[in-house]
């Protein structure tokens, strides 16, 4: 099998003569686009980590060691979302966003599976996970500006408007949040 697909010879100019396939990490996907290759590479790798770790819950469950197995399969384009944002946005994640926390979590820690040891500190109830203390996998790290959020549906929404109201408000009235004034809350 293996020697079947290293036989794949590229079709269609997608070879080593296309230009697409000499770009740089600093490259633009496209001309005009400002994603570049190394973000679009850094956003594939966090949902491949998401869809990872959804295997890991399950693997983990069946072995009587994890105690979480809600996963985010179908909801890896969450890590477009956290690109598009500022890291220092406030965001309220849904249990399904696992996506946009590691994305957000390796661009603010500027390391790979830190975000990943989270997940699976929650997935595995432990008094080292950052946020609940092992009681329960939750999304959030105010190293992230994600506020931890229960996993109920749709409860993330209300106090998500709350938070943006409250930013609104401080700067109209002049008052400092840990925010800037135009910042954008997201759930």
């Amino acid at each position: 099998m293996l020697e079947a697909i290293e036989a794949i010879r590229p079709v269609d100019g997608h070879g080593a003569s296309d230009p697409v396939a000499r770009r740089r990490p600093a490259d633009a996907i496209r001309d005009g686009s400002r994603l570049t290759v190394q973000m679009a590479d850094a956003l594939f790798d966090a949902q491949l980590q998401s869809r990872h770790l959804d295997h890991a819950a399950r693997w983990l469950r069946a072995k009587g060691l994890g105690y979480y197995t809600i996963g985010s399969a179908g909801h890896e384009g969450n890590a477009a979302v956290a690109a598009a944002l500022r890291p220092t946005d406030p965001a309220l994640l849904h249990y399904r966003s696992g996506g946009f926390y590691l994305a957000r979590s390796a661009a603010v820690r500027q390391a790979r599976l830190v975000g990943a040891r989270d997940v699976l500190a929650g997935m595995l109830a432990l008094a080292e996970e950052p946020i609940a203390g092992g009681r329960h996998k939750v999304f959030g790290h105010p190293e992230l500006d994600i506020i931890p959020q229960t996993s109920t549906i749709a409860s993330h929404l209300p106090r998500a408007v709350g938070v943006a109201f409250a930013i609104d408000r401080a700067r109209r009235l002049g008052l400092p949040t840990r925010w800037s004034d135009d910042a954008i809350a997201v759930c």
